[in-house]
């Protein structure tokens, strides 16, 4: 809201401000859609076909652009908001899988215990040196050298039961063999 003080006592008067008609708005709005930006030429033409003092139609422009801008970045902290609420599901489903396969892991490690009670035993996964095309921690490179500390870690138990194209192996307990 424009306010002045008068002079004879400083207390802010209104001036007299006009809502702008439909008519004005939407030749406002069409210059605007053309060119954001006003030139000096352009305010006048504008000034004088609405009726309108030059400074109120730069007001306009300035009030519009500023509009613009938070519509825009609206626009975007709704996308980016879609964007986290997706990667933070996809979160949650990776903790659930890995829960789930830690789960069926530590399943594995009691029946192989169970199936083999001397088989408490640690396996050390080492990765082989050779430096051919495929990863030196490839599941192709891994051996499984057993120690007797009477645990079996998950991961390195897991790595030692996959195959290469990442399917479990169908080992029985005898195939197992102890380094």
């Amino acid at each position: 809201m424009d306010l002045r003080f008068s002079s004879e006592n400083r207390q802010p008067s209104k001036l007299s401000r006009k809502r702008l008609t439909q008519d004005q708005v939407r030749l406002l709005e069409t210059s605007f859609n053309a060119n954001q930006k006003l030139q000096v030429d352009r305010k006048l033409e504008l000034a004088r076909r609405l009726g309108l003092p030059p400074r109120q139609i730069a007001v306009w422009y300035q009030n519009r652009r500023a509009r613009e801008k938070i519509h825009t970045i609206e626009l975007d902290y709704k996308t980016i908001r879609q964007e986290l609420d997706n990667v933070l599901a996809e979160n949650r489903k990776l903790e659930q899988e890995v829960g789930m396969l830690k789960h069926e892991l530590k399943k594995s490690q009691q029946m192989l215990l169970a199936s083999n009670p001397s088989a408490t035993l640690l396996p050390s996964v080492s990765t082989s040196g050779d430096n051919d095309l495929t990863s030196s921690s490839s599941p192709l490179n891994i051996t499984c050298n057993w120690e007797d500390t009477g645990l079996l870690p998950m991961d390195e138990l897991y790595s030692c039961l996959i195959r290469p194209q990442g399917q479990p192996e169908n080992h029985s307990m005898n195939d197992l063999s102890i380094v």
